[in-house]
């Protein structure tokens, strides 16, 4: 324990010029994760916080640099699939793999991987039809040697997890990890799963392109205003109104809002995808409900077919021994089957928003032969 106790005094130390979040901030991010970011004055009743208070901390927060606010695509209604796809690079091959990967125009995420093996974990939205076109395009990249082994794992679209300040010590300022408590809750919590993390039956259509475009704009900032927004696509303000209010709200195509909060600071902390496993859906549900509020969880989305989740989580160097300890715990108790993760490269992120360009006439255009001509082309130049 000496070296986590010396680990300790580091990590205060770094987190005292850190700008942290009193009380009010903790419940100004709870009420908009309640009600989403595009009504503050309601949130602000709701926290019985004066309009003109939520406001100002909000743009202070944005600010600084450590919130972030979009909207949470729903792919279900898209017609899209979610591919979380772990590769690891052959020798030699770790930049010039990037190359390729971004050939692929359905990404919305990548970024270098690193410690089980040296790689990237990506994330498309492939459209449903063209899930073995994908897989096909995955299997290239081997044949070619420039990812040695590759884990690709279809989910549902990622639920973003709320900010609670039932983990917040308001004295203090700054976020509770009881992990003896995480234990014992997970073992009594009762609920039902969010949307998000409950598999379709069906995947249907029930999008158009303005529609997209819209959900693109608010993918990048959350707190747009339709008026903001009609600028941007050079599109009458009605057809905007219209399109938010008719399609994207009435046919389910947003999926939530992320407030994606960084409550320390980077360099003392580890971002990492957990793939966890269960023996029945009953332990998983258990596990995912008991993440719905915790300050460690980014997102989470199920894994198709299995009793699994992948989650993205945030959280200081010095409590990352202790979540293992606690993982190990939750396995020797029955309540969890195994677990492994890889370490994100925090500082080589890239995102992109969903591909709303390869949308034509009601139908997602997705070539497997444009991405084997892209990967010839990258070969050809010396990649």
């Amino acid at each position: 324990m000496e070296d986590l106790d010396n680990l300790d005094i580091i990590v205060r130390d770094a987190s005292s010029s850190w700008k942290r979040l009193d009380s009010i901030d903790v419940k100004i991010l709870e009420g908009i994760t309640s009600l989403g970011p595009r009504n503050l004055l309601k949130v602000g009743e709701l926290i019985q916080v004066p309009h003109a208070t939520v406001r100002f901390r909000l743009k202070r927060m944005l600010e600084s640099s450590n919130l972030f606010l979009h909207l949470v695509p729903n792919t279900n209604n898209m017609g899209l699939k979610r591919a979380v796809v772990f590769i690891e690079a052959a020798t030699g091959c770790e930049f010039d793999l990037l190359d390729f990967l971004k050939g692929n125009d359905f990404w919305v995420f990548l970024c270098p991987i690193y410690g089980k093996f040296e790689g990237y974990v990506g994330i498309w939205t492939i459209p449903c039809e063209k899930v073995s076109d994908f897989n096909a395009f995955l299997l290239k990249l081997q044949e070619i040697e420039v990812a040695r082994d590759i884990e690709c794992i279809w989910t549902t679209p990622f639920h973003s997890i709320s900010v609670s300040s039932r983990w917040f010590d308001s004295e203090e300022m700054t976020w509770l990890l009881k992990w003896s408590d995480w234990i014992e809750e997970i073992e009594n919590i009762e609920g039902k799963l969010p949307i998000l993390l409950c598999e379709p039956k069906d995947q249907p259509m029930e999008v158009d392109y303005t529609d997209l475009s819209i959900i693109a704009e608010l993918e990048n900032d959350a707190i747009l205003s339709l008026s903001e927004i009609s600028k941007i696509l050079d599109l009458p303000r009605s057809t905007i109104k219209y399109h938010f209010y008719q399609h994207i709200q009435k046919r389910d195509l947003i999926g939530g809002y992320s407030v994606e909060i960084y409550r320390y600071p980077f360099p003392i902390c580890e971002i990492l995808f957990f793939k966890f496993d269960f023996d029945s859906y009953e332990k998983m549900r258990k596990f995912a409900l008991s993440l719905l509020d915790k300050p460690i969880a980014i997102s989470m989305g199920k894994v198709h077919g299995e009793n699994s989740l992948i989650c993205h989580i945030f959280l200081p160097k010095r409590e990352l021994r202790r979540f293992i300890r606690a993982l190990v715990i939750l396995v020797k108790k029955g309540l969890m089957k195994s677990y492994h993760y890889y370490i994100q490269d925090m500082y080589r992120t890239m995102r992109e928003t969903i591909p709303f360009e390869h949308f034509k006439n009601g139908e997602w255009l997705y070539s497997l032969d444009d991405q084997l001509k892209k990967i010839d082309n990258l070969l050809r130049n010396g990649n």
